[in-house]
């Protein structure tokens, strides 16, 4: 059987003028609860439909801006996905670092985890990890880097630290913000600096480029092909990525109501049912549960590919997505 983790990057981002007085109510109401003026496609939406179908998720939960806004908010997050009953792990945006009144790192400031070295990488995650663990989060052994923009410090970070996992690896921000780079390519799971690296899976959609396995990035029919192909190609595991808003069409003005992106929602729907259907070949899992890999796959597994007619589809797709 194939292992899906299905990963969600919980996040939320200041925009509005009054978001320090209102410690993000409005940025809550959009990221987090997804409010639409056509209903709500956030956390407890997006949940209830995995508990519906019987299926796991790991949400991946931002949690330094609670050094910004205090633990309320954080404590909030926690609470929609404890009463889900799904699994929580860590995930770093170091863009808040220079909204803090005193930053643990003084004045040094970066976009990304590979910005700092491996001590203050150490900092940064003993820190983030230390605020879910006064929300009450227990067992958090994975991480992912916010904008994937992780390195081999990072890694060597993490393992000082005594975490298991990282997937901050993405081939389509490997030598912009990511900074893992690894040969061969990395398609499946591999141990790198006493970490095990999961890679955010991804398949060729035409000559030359890698799309990766990502809601709002690829049609159902692209999703549906790359689980079937994993599963027939023996893999151990496919990662897929979501955001808690991903389902959104986000409108930036305060006051203005994000739609419903009616496209992603479907995507989203699909493959509950679709991974629900099919309990024989599948096996929804998060982080903690996860079987071993066979460590030699990594070097045997080739990635995939997909017809550049189902790409031109999707495009096709998108454009109805933005108008409908």
């Amino acid at each position: 059987m194939l292992n899906v983790l299905i990963t969600v990057d919980t996040e939320v981002w200041p925009y509005t003028p009054t978001w320090r007085e209102t410690k993000l109510s409005e940025e809550m109401d959009c990221y987090i609860w997804g409010h639409t003026s056509k209903g709500s496609f956030g956390l407890p939406y997006q949940t209830a439909l995995l508990r519906e179908h019987g299926l796991k998720a790991v949400f991946f939960v931002e949690s330094l801006f609670a050094g910004v806004v205090g633990m309320e908010r954080l404590q909030e997050i926690v609470e929609i996905l404890r009463g889900a009953g799904q699994e929580m792990q860590l995930h770093i945006h170091t863009e808040w670092l220079e909204r803090m009144e005193s930053s643990p790192l003084g004045s040094h400031f970066g976009q990304n985890m590979k910005d700092f070295s491996v001590a203050e990488q150490e900092t940064l995650i003993t820190l983030a990890r230390g605020n879910l663990e006064r929300c009450g989060v227990t067992g958090i052994q994975a991480f992912r880097a916010g904008n994937f923009g992780a390195n081999h410090d990072t890694l060597r970070a993490l393992s000082a630290c005594r975490m298991r996992v990282d997937t901050s690896h993405n081939i389509g921000f490997v030598g912009s913000d990511c900074g893992i780079e690894v040969n061969p390519l990395l398609v499946q799971p591999r141990r790198l600096h006493g970490i095990e690296e999961y890679p955010v899976s991804y398949f060729r959609d035409f000559p030359g480029h890698w799309r990766p396995t990502q809601l709002c990035a690829c049609s159902w029919a692209e999703m549906e092909a790359a689980l079937l192909g994993a599963w027939e190609q023996g893999w151990h595991s496919i990662v897929i990525v979501s955001h808690s808003f991903e389902l959104l069409q986000r409108e930036r003005r305060p006051g203005k109501k994000p739609r419903p992106s009616r496209i992603v929602i479907e995507r989203f729907e699909n493959l509950c049912r679709f991974l629900a259907r099919h309990p024989d070949k599948f096996r929804t899992t998060g982080f903690n549960d996860v079987a071993p890999p066979d460590w030699t796959l990594a070097d045997r597994a080739t990635p995939l590919r997909s017809p550049v007619t189902r790409t031109a589809l999707r495009m096709a797709e998108q454009v109805l997505g933005v108008l409908w």
